[in-house]
């Protein structure tokens, strides 16, 4: 219960500091015992940044995650793990795009004539340091995380995460009347400042991952637990009331059913066929209200959400036109004050733009392209089914994280997107463990003696026939 007192004006009490031990004794763990302790704890505490908030009146606790990660990796360094069968190409380019966006931060400065960010006094290398963390995950994974039954740990984590995440939403609403839309009921729960639409689409790309897993036959446990995330996610979604998270889904689903799980044909077709009679009258109200009428002689007009959208990404285009190749600099649009107090584009493929170039939202297509790539490979070569539909549930988490940034920057938000960089660095780990499978099936002798260093080797036995 813990880790559902998500008030952060909560003052220092018996929860407070039973959190602060049980991470400060995992970091110590982490070091001294088993490094994947770390990750384990990072896929918690990630996506719950209010919880976070209780740990920032302890020492050091604003700086948690970065000590977390920093004992993951000094204790692979003291405990230097086994070597990968598998070598990522995404590796280098994760840290090529680090440094195009380090060069661009630089840039940024120049361009707003401010501080240079050359300590952590400037926040525009604070907002860097914080959005590089997320890379970061996935090589801590890498790093500590060897075997299957390690990555099916942090599935069920991230998975039970969600579950809370979705009981403190709907304990942050109860008592609210869901009858009819009104904002008044959106509420962004546990992930702080990245808002309903950030709720909305961190539930989404975790039902996206774990949608594939309902199909797994070897395992009804798992079976079981994959479906009750999905259903829970599923419901706090529809009444988050972001139409991008609908999108999403809608895209995932249809994604899903075509590469893999047939089954999801049947809810595709309900819905499109009844959606007005199944869906509640609340989301059909969202819905409806994207275009709406005035008077029946008027055009159907944008809503005020959307309108809003499309004024700050023609402002997006036209700052993007004075400098189009390299951009303004990362991290400067929020600075720039172009439209009201908004501090985004709301659109993370146009923030892209504008504050990278074409160079930038190339780079970040590419991205994309590889991460969804690493997935489908998985998929395809894994003989396991089980790292088989882990590897389909990052591509569909891919596609839905695709989508979702078409509405606003969902990116840059670690309580969002944390799973994603964790669970790519199990996709890696199980396109591993699947490469070594495929070396064992082919040198089925090699690996005997491998796997038997008492054994005699071959060559000794040939000299001793010949010395006989």
């Amino acid at each position: 219960m813990i880790l559902v007192d998500l008030n952060p004006q909560t003052t220092i009490g018996v929860r407070s500091i039973a959190l602060y031990g049980s991470v400060v004794l995992g970091a110590l763990l982490t070091l001294a015992w088993r490094s994947e302790i770390g990750i384990y704890i990072l896929s918690v505490l990630l996506p719950l940044q209010t919880t976070r908030y209780h740990l920032h009146a302890f020492p050091l606790g604003s700086n948690i995650v970065d000590i977390l990660l920093l004992c993951v990796f000094i204790g692979t360094v003291i405990r230097p793990p086994s070597k990968l069968a598998y070598r990522p190409r995404i590796a280098i380019f994760l840290v090529c795009i680090a440094i195009f966006y380090f060069l661009s931060l630089w840039r940024g400065a120049f361009y707003l004539g401010g501080e240079l960010p050359i300590w952590f006094s400037d926040h525009r290398l604070v907002d860097y340091k914080n959005f590089i963390v997320m890379p970061l995950l996935a090589f801590a994974v890498v790093r500590a995380i060897r075997t299957k039954r390690q990555i099916v740990t942090i599935i069920i984590l991230c998975g039970l995460t969600s579950v809370a995440v979705d009981y403190s939403y709907l304990k942050s609403s109860f008592g609210r009347d869901f009858t009819h839309y009104s904002e008044e009921t959106r509420d962004a729960g546990p992930l702080g400042y990245a808002g309903e639409n950030g709720l909305a689409s961190y539930l989404v790309e975790a039902t996206a991952f774990v949608l594939p897993l309902i199909v797994i036959k070897k395992n009804p446990r798992l079976r079981l637990f994959a479906l009750t995330v999905a259903v829970a996610n599923t419901v706090c979604l529809l009444f988050s009331y972001s139409r991008e998270a609908y999108l999403a889904l809608a895209v995932i689903l249809c994604f899903l059913a075509v590469v893999r799980v047939r089954a999801l044909f049947i809810p595709i077709l309900l819905l499109a066929i009844g959606w007005q009679a199944i869906l509640p009258l609340a989301v059909r109200e969202r819905i409806a209200m994207t275009y709406s009428r005035s008077d029946v002689s008027m055009e159907a007009e944008l809503d005020a959400s959307a309108q809003e959208r499309v004024m700050l990404w023609s402002d997006a285009m036209v700052l993007f036109r004075e400098n189009p190749v390299f951009g303004t600099g990362f991290l400067t649009y929020a600075e720039l004050s172009r439209v009201g107090s908004y501090k985004d584009t709301h659109n993370f493929y146009l923030k892209m733009l504008v504050e990278t170039g074409l160079v930038g939202l190339c780079l970040f297509i590419l991205q994309l392209l590889l991460l969804l790539r690493e997935g489908m490979r998985l998929f395809t070569r894994a003989r396991d089914s089980l790292l088989s539909l882990i590897g389909l549930g990052y591509a569909a988490m891919i596609v839905a994280a695709t989508i979702v940034n078409l509405f606003g920057d969902r990116w840059m938000f670690i309580q969002v997107d944390s799973n994603l960089w964790i669970l790519l660095g199990c996709v890696i780990c199980g396109s591993s463990l699947t490469a070594e499978s495929r070396k064992q099936l082919q040198h089925p002798q090699a690996a005997s003696i491998a796997k038997a260093p008492w054994a005699i080797p071959a060559a000794s036995l040939t000299d001793e026939k010949v010395m006989s």
